[in-house]
């Protein structure tokens, strides 16, 4: 918090203050966590000795009185974290007047819960949602008195919209009241969450909405009762009761669309089953998710997101111990996300389109050689990693039918510096609105150095020269080849500990020297 975040970063200014992360001090004493002191009291002390401002603990409160009356924390110390604290209140306009207009106090829910606010979070949704599959059933195009089936453990539950770690909405429209707002004959029912039995009261219901319906909509996947905070997951299958019941749905040979919810599975079973027309992955999308979701179906807006993750395999969690925190393979593991991992069933970055694009490097516009020196040549920024670095200008041509947006992603692949190297690393990208048919739009994306630089075994951020191939979209479509020439730069060098500089083995400190 010190040598790295205020000294080595800048963090110094008013109003910046640090606060703990919830319970993380209470983890420092308990016998069954850190057991790193004895007391509260201790722990107190030595949070706020190391530049921790504002403690948040829910189950017990921060022994501040008791690291004072023990000579664990000084009243300098808890005269700057008070400070920095007053600094924010000051800022916010807490002690302002009430008369004065302009001050945050006079905020009120009317302020946040605002018709723009709203279009926003819909917006915002919307452009998250991505296309796995498609057969070509979607866009969905709803004849007059068109029927329905909203099937599945997310299909009426707002409150599973929002996921954790969110306040309360001003409302939540599920996937059946957005089909009900659109005037179509809704048959809903519920379907199973996460049980591996394969029987359930769960699957007349759903086959008799499914029946009875011209298009059928599961939306299923996992939630936050198998995924959360202190609740970790080992499968990364689908349950195999939403398996049993999907094959069942297809089984009718109706227009079968999937809209997964929750983060990623590995959706194998469902990309060979032909009875399953298309995948939507959805996510926890929020307040207006269910108009969000048909608002891709029904192509109101073309599907254009891209997946924010890797997507792993059923096998993957027998390959790789959940303990094993290294991205880089080894013999324990295959290794971790798109940058070392070989065999996704789905690439981070991928998503499909209700059209075609073709993405191009415009290959002539740029040079092919930049000089590492010209590109760090100011030298008064500390900071040199977030200097600009080259710029790629690309050409996206959109040769389908349909007006969508297109999101250009830029990745980078290179054996410079310390080996293993990564397969590629994405280093920019930016989201090309309303492309239409036949038209072209054209885009520059600046790469920061720090994208191109590797960080070495002291944390040492350097660029190296060689040869360096840019990669563009997922597939790639294209390719770019430049060269850094010179020699290699620190951007930043890592602030090194003073035990690290210690020349005795009696001047680095002893586990004692590190407690309270």
């Amino acid at each position: 918090m010190n040598t790295v975040l205020r000294e080595h970063w800048g963090w110094t200014n008013e109003n910046q203050y640090v606060v703990s992360d919830c319970n993380a001090i209470e983890n420092i004493w308990k016998p069954d966590n850190h057991n790193y002191t004895q007391t509260r009291a201790q722990a107190a002390g030595l949070a706020y000795s190391a530049g921790t401002d504002n403690v948040c603990e829910t189950n017990h409160p921060t022994d501040v009185i008791g690291a004072f009356n023990g000579s664990y924390v000084s009243i300098a110390t808890i005269d700057r974290a008070l400070k920095r604290q007053y600094e924010g209140l000051v800022r916010t306009g807490y002690f302002d007047p009430d008369g004065n207009s302009t001050a945050y106090r006079k905020l009120s829910w009317s302020d946040v819960n605002t018709p723009q606010a709203q279009k926003l979070a819909r917006s915002a949704s919307v452009d998250g949602i991505v296309l796995l599959k498609n057969d070509g059933t979607l866009p969905l195009n709803f004849k007059k008195n068109a029927s329905v089936a909203v099937i599945g453990m997310w299909a009426n539950e707002g409150r599973k919209l929002v996921g954790n770690y969110a306040g309360n909405p001003p409302y939540t429209r599920t996937p059946v009241a957005a089909a009900q707002a659109l005037g179509l004959t809704v048959n809903w029912a519920g379907g199973p969450t996460n049980q591996t039995t394969t029987n359930g009261t769960w699957i007349e219901p759903a086959l008799d909405a499914a029946k009875k319906s011209d298009y059928i909509l599961y939306f299923g996947g996992i939630d936050g009762s198998v995924e959360n905070e202190d609740l970790d997951r080992y499968q990364v299958a689908w349950p195999q009761s939403q398996r049993n019941l999907i094959s069942q749905l297809s089984a009718l040979r109706k227009p079968l669309v999937v809209v997964q919810m929750g983060t990623g599975l590995d959706n194998t079973p469902l990309l060979n089953d032909a009875g399953v027309s298309a995948i939507v992955w959805a996510g926890y999308p929020g307040q207006d998710g269910g108009s969000a979701v048909f608002d891709i179906l029904t192509g109101k807006n073309a599907p254009a997101g891209r997946l924010p993750i890797t997507v792993y395999p059923e096998r993957y969690v027998n390959e790789v111990r959940m303990t094993e925190m290294s991205l880089r393979p080894s013999n324990t593991s295959p290794g971790r996300t798109y940058k070392f991992y070989k065999n996704s069933v789905h690439q981070f970055g991928y998503g499909l389109h209700y059209t075609k694009f073709t993405a191009k490097f415009k290959q002539n516009s740029q040079p092919s050689v930049y000089s590492i020196g010209s590109l760090t040549a100011i030298y008064n920024r500390t900071l040199l990693d977030l200097l600009p670095g080259p710029t790629v200008d690309i050409s996206v041509t959109n040769t389908g039918n349909t007006t969508s947006d297109f999101v250009a992603l830029v990745f980078v692949s290179h054996q410079n510096g310390p080996a293993p190297y990564p397969i590629k690393e994405l280093v920019g990208y930016k989201r090309l609105r309303s492309i239409a048919p036949n038209a072209t739009t054209d885009a520059q994306i600046t790469v920061a150095l720090g994208e191109l630089a590797r960080v070495d075994s002291k944390g040492n951020t350097i660029l190296y020269p060689g040869n360096y191939t840019f990669m563009l979209d997922v597939p790639t479509q294209d390719i770019l080849s430049i060269n850094l020439s010179g020699v290699e730069r620190v951007l930043d060098k890592w602030p090194v500990p003073p035990w690290d500089n210690a020349t005795t083995v009696s001047q680095a400190p002893k586990d004692n020297d590190l407690k309270v």
